[in-house]
């Protein structure tokens, strides 16, 4: 190969191809950028052929070593300084990435600590008991304000009941209270998971004497705009149960 032509190659490559093929192998890579490593590559070459043809020293014919084995290794330096930028870029595009996805991550966290809750509404809290089962009963409800403040406190004595008459009584007493008091909204807890599931449909009710009780409860709830049912631990009813066992002591 005539000395210019190697170069020659090389620029016209950058010049005119699209290289679609390394534009593939190396993503983040745009086809100037590749085209200003071959032009860069072309320099090299031509360098060493310069140095070549004096040996080192500025004068032709002073070469000591074959001309094609020091344009192959122009050549190799070529590609393997074209490889190490490629390499370099790969471990960039790499940390951009993560940085990328740590921004991304870090922006979904922001968003959701920014999401509103949902303003409080009324809570009634309801419960019932019963000394015995049957027994001494009695009905207790709480209301809180959405502040979170008791604005009422009701308990009734039912004198002999069960637990489960206990428990549907507390909670229409203080359905009939949170209706006679305009509440719109209302957040219901209970204690008694037969109650809840019951009036959220997912337990039938199979007690006859219960079905009154249920069916009134049910028509008490859908009287409300908005209001949802929770089932909760007993330990955060102890308002609730306290009326309820107040009812049955001081038989209110």
């Amino acid at each position: 190969m005539a000395k210019p032509v190697l170069a020659e190659l090389l620029r016209f490559i950058a010049a005119n191809e699209e290289l679609p093929r390394a534009l593939a192998r190396y993503k983040g890579w745009d086809r100037d950028t590749l085209g200003k490593l071959i032009n860069a590559a072309a320099d090299r070459l031509e360098e060493a052929e310069a140095a070549q043809a004096t040996g080192g020293t500025g004068k032709p014919g002073a070469m000591k070593v074959r001309r094609a084995s020091e344009v192959e290794k122009a050549a190799r330096a070529s590609a393997e300084e074209l490889e190490a930028a490629m390499n370099e870029s790969k471990v960039e595009r790499d940390r951009r990435k993560k940085a990328r996805a740590a921004a991304a991550e870090a922006e979904r966290e922001r968003a959701a600590a920014e999401v509103v809750a949902p303003p409080p509404c009324t809570r009634l809290f309801s419960d019932g008991a019963a000394r015995g089962n049957p027994g001494p009963a009695g009905a207790g409800a709480v209301i809180v304000n959405p502040a979170g403040h008791i604005v009422a406190k009701m308990g009734k004595f039912l004198g002999e009941s069960t637990n489960n008459v206990a428990e549907y009584m507390g909670l229409i007493l203080g359905l009939k209270r949170a209706r006679a008091m305009g509440i719109k909204e209302l957040e219901v807890l209970a204690d008694s998971e037969l109650l809840v599931r019951q009036l959220e449909g997912k337990y039938a009710v199979k007690a006859e004497h219960l079905a009154p009780l249920h069916a009134e409860a049910k028509a008490l709830l859908a009287a409300f705009p908005h209001v949802t049912l929770r089932h909760i631990p007993r330990e955060e009813n102890a308002a609730a149960d306290e009326m309820s066992n107040r009812a049955i002591d001081e038989r209110l």
